[in-house]
């Protein structure tokens, strides 16, 4: 079985970023994937239309994530590419992992996700230097990371957020999700990773997408996790 080359885009504090992300880390178990983890900030690409329709908490969420990719983009000048799985790993479970807030509300995970955090542990644990948690405020990182967002967006054929998986990268199929509320595990990531790896190259395929969804199953989301949403 020939290996498959996927670029993965990731913000930090996108939830169903999160789940697909480890539906491919189980995939990757099983099949020869190998995954090269690129940063795709929602606050960024969400700057020409701003924050209006949204629900409050909704700047401060992505202004952390942004924070976060900047160390992403540190991390990647200072050590390579091949960090980036372990650090997304590290970020991810210090926003997801978190006990659920008391009250059961979206408002509540987006002010959890939004809270400032101290990026030094997370960096120790991916093996990396704590001192790469200053590029957190370097805001001289977002017109590359502006960039990469543009591109990974192109590449899908725009009108898309996180995450994106694209195969066969720079030139070959890239596409927005799957959006899942849950990882699925052994035969089960399989089966939906054949029926993706087939509609992502065959001829002319677009799109099928519906609005309503449910709500990631993460620690942090436990209390609203399945339940029917239309959150983007």
């Amino acid at each position: 079985m020939s290996t498959v080359e996927l670029e993965f885009y990731f913000d930090p504090v996108c939830p169903f970023c999160w789940v697909t992300s480890q539906w491919v880390r189980e995939v990757q178990r099983h099949r020869p994937v190998e995954v090269t983890w690129r940063p795709l900030s929602l606050r960024l690409l969400n700057e020409p239309i701003g924050y209006d329709h949204r629900p409050p908490g909704y700047p401060e969420a992505h202004q952390r994530g942004l924070e976060m990719l900047r160390v992403v983009d540190a991390a990647r000048q200072a050590d390579g590419d091949a960090v980036l799985g372990d650090l997304y790993a590290a970020m991810g479970e210090a926003v997801w992992h978190e006990p659920a807030p008391a009250e059961a509300s979206f408002e509540a995970i987006l002010a959890s996700t939004g809270r400032g955090r101290d990026l030094g542990p997370i960096l120790e644990r991916a093996g990396l230097d704590r001192a790469l948690a200053d590029a957190a405020a370097d805001d001289s990182r977002d017109e590359a990371l502006r960039a990469e967002t543009t591109g990974a967006v192109e590449r899908a054929g725009g009108e898309v957020g996180t995450p994106i998986l694209s195969f066969s990268p720079p030139d070959g199929p890239a596409f927005f999700g799957p959006v899942i509320d849950a990882a699925p595990a052994g035969d089960d990531a399989l089966r939906l990773w054949d029926s993706i790896v087939t509609l992502a190259h065959w001829p002319g395929f677009a799109e099928l997408k519906r609005g309503l969804r449910s709500f990631p199953v993460t620690p942090l989301s436990e209390r609203l996790a399945r339940q029917s949403t239309t959150v983007r």
